[in-house]
C-alpha cells in the first residue's frame, strides 16, 4: 500500500502550538501570542509547547498505519527548515516502521536551500528526494508536490490557509495544470483543514493538518477524488 503525508513540521514549536500542544500553563495564550511572548522574554517557544509529544503523535500516528511492506511518501516540511530542526526531525528515520528505501520526500519550502551536508543526510534517510514526483494509484497517474497548482499562486491566499499558501515566491516549484484540466494531485503546504481547500476536485491535500494528524492510503485518494471528481466509476 502507498501512503501519503505533509507538512510534518517535526521539532517546530510553532506548528505545534497552531495543533494545540501548548502546555496548560500557557494555553490561556494564542500561538502568535506565544511567540510575541517568547520574543520579549527570555522565555523560549520551546518550553511553553509539548513539541516533544507531538513529534512522537505525528510519528505514532504513521507507525500505526504505514507497515514495513508499505510506501511512504512525504510531500514536504519535515521540520522548521533550520538545520537544528531538520537534524531532529531526521533523527525521527529510527522510530518508523518502514524502511528506507520505501520512503520517498518531495522537497516543501521548508526543506528547499539546504547545505550540501543535509542534503546527504536526507537522502540517508529517504530513498529518493525530488522538488516534484508523480506515481501511478490503480491506472492513474498522479502527480505529486508539496505545492497545490501554480495559478492558485496569483490570487490572494483565502482565509482558513496559511500566510505563506499562496506566496508567489513559491509558483515556480508548484505544477502547471494542464491545458484540459485533467491533471490529478497530492499536495501539502497550506495547513488547510479542509482537503479540498481550493473547491478544485483535482488537487487533494494530503497534509496532517486535514487527515486528524494522519497519512492517506492510496485506497483513500482513489475515494477522494471518486467522490469529488467522479475518478474510478
Amino acid at each position: 500500500m502507498k501512503y501519503f503525508t505533509s507538512d510534518l513540521h517535526l521539532h517546530h514549536p510553532f506548528v505545534a502550538a497552531l495543533r494545540g500542544y501548548t502546555k496548560p500553563e500557557w494555553a490561556h495564550l494564542t500561538p502568535d501570542e506565544l511567540r510575541d511572548h517568547a520574543k520579549r522574554s527570555r522565555e523560549s517557544l520551546a518550553t511553553m509547547v509539548d513539541w516533544q509529544q507531538h513529534d512522537m503523535d505525528v510519528i505514532g500516528h504513521i507507525n500505526e498505519l504505514v507497515g514495513e511492506r508499505d510506501e511512504l511518501y512525504v510531500l514536504g516540511d519535515l521540520s522548521t527548515g533550520g538545520t537544528r530542526s531538520l537534524m531532529g526531525a531526521l533523527e525521527q528515520r529510527d522510530r518508523l516502521r518502514v524502511p528506507r528505501w520505501r520512503r520517498h520526500l518531495i522537497l516543501g519550502n521548508h526543506d528547499l536551500d539546504q547545505s550540501m551536508n543535509m542534503c546527504r543526510r536526507m537522502m540517508d534517510t529517504f530513498s529518493s528526494v525530488c522538488v516534484k514526483g508523480a506515481t501511478v494509484i490503480d491506472g492513474y497517474n498522479i502527480l505529486l508536490s508539496h505545492f497545490q497548482f501554480r495559478h492558485h499562486f496569483e490570487q490572494p491566499t483565502p482565509s482558513g490557509l496559511s500566510t505563506n499558501a499562496c506566496d508567489p515566491k513559491y509558483a515556480k516549484y508548484a505544477f502547471v495544470d494542464d491545458c484540459h484540466g485533467n491533471s490529478l494531485l497530492l499536495h501539502g503546504h497550506t495547513h488547510a483543514k479542509e482537503r479540498f481547500e481550493f473547491d478544485n476536485p483535482r488537487e487533494l491535500n494530503v497534509g496532517v493538518d486535514a487527515w486528524n494528524m494522519r497519512p492517506v492510503s492510496e485506497e483513500q485518494v482513489i475515494e477522494e477524488f471518486s467522490n469529488a471528481y467522479g475518478v474510478g466509476e
